[in-house]
């Protein structure tokens, strides 16, 4: 549910990367292709819509502009536009990463006009709020035209909630988009954040199930303590 070929930049010499999963309340360490898999999650029981081929299309285009970033190279219009579209898919994937195994009640309006109680699965949930009008989509906001920076730091998680939108105040809009592009590199687009902001504080708070970390780096047996005090509003 987090892009392998994203995370294997977290990964050791051996292919090894920390894992904290938020929802099972457990922390390990896993080869990155092994780590935040769920079997047959995308597949849709009413929608007919490939979207293991839609996300493989969107990751292979992705992931070739995250390599030009990592390597600080600058992209023209259509590797900037193949980036926000993986950021976007992360984004979205992010919001459902907890709800795996939900199943959704729903009634099917038939051509015939006959109707068919169905219950819709993730991979259903993803495209149905994918179009929805009210879903926050990245691919729309112009992004492309934004400034982009990469910043360089220590240490950065990632994860399922690693795209976070920043706003000046509760009065406006998001300004600011960041997203960890490998352990020491973080993809700031829009406004500028302050160098002394905790980024990895806010990405474990946002992840829905799975925190990604360099090996030795996750604090695996404190990650759940750490959430529920950053979620709590007196923390």
């Amino acid at each position: 549910m987090v892009t392998g070929s994203y995370i294997r930049a977290w990964a050791d010499e051996k292919n090894v990367l920390d894992v904290a999963d938020v929802q099972d309340g457990r922390g390990y360490k896993s080869s990155y292709k092994n780590a935040s898999i769920v079997s047959y999650v995308y597949d849709p029981a009413v929608m007919a819509v490939d979207l293991e081929n839609r996300y493989a299309e969107i990751e292979d285009r992705g992931m070739s502009a995250i390599a030009k970033l990592r390597a600080e190279q600058g992209l023209d219009q259509k590797e900037a536009e193949a980036a926000i579209a993986f950021l976007d898919m992360h984004l979205h994937r992010g919001r459902y990463a907890d709800r795996a195994g939900v199943r959704v009640p729903a009634v099917m309006l038939m051509k015939d006009g006959t109707t068919q109680e169905k219950d819709l699965l993730l991979g259903d949930m993803l495209v149905l709020t994918h179009e929805h009008s009210d879903t926050l989509r990245l691919t729309s906001r112009g992004l492309e035209r934004w400034t982009w920076q990469i910043y360089t730091t220590d240490v950065l998680f990632t994860g399922d909630g690693a795209v976070l939108l920043w706003r000046p105040d509760a009065q406006h809009d998001f300004s600011t988009v960041t997203f960890p592009i490998s352990p020491t590199q973080l993809l700031v687009i829009g406004d500028d954040i302050p160098s002394d902001l905790n980024v990895n504080r806010f990405i474990v708070s946002n992840c829905r199930r799975w925190v990604v970390g360099q090996r030795g780096t996750l604090p695996l047996e404190r990650i759940n303590q750490i959430k529920a005090q950053q979620e709590s509003p007196s923390a």
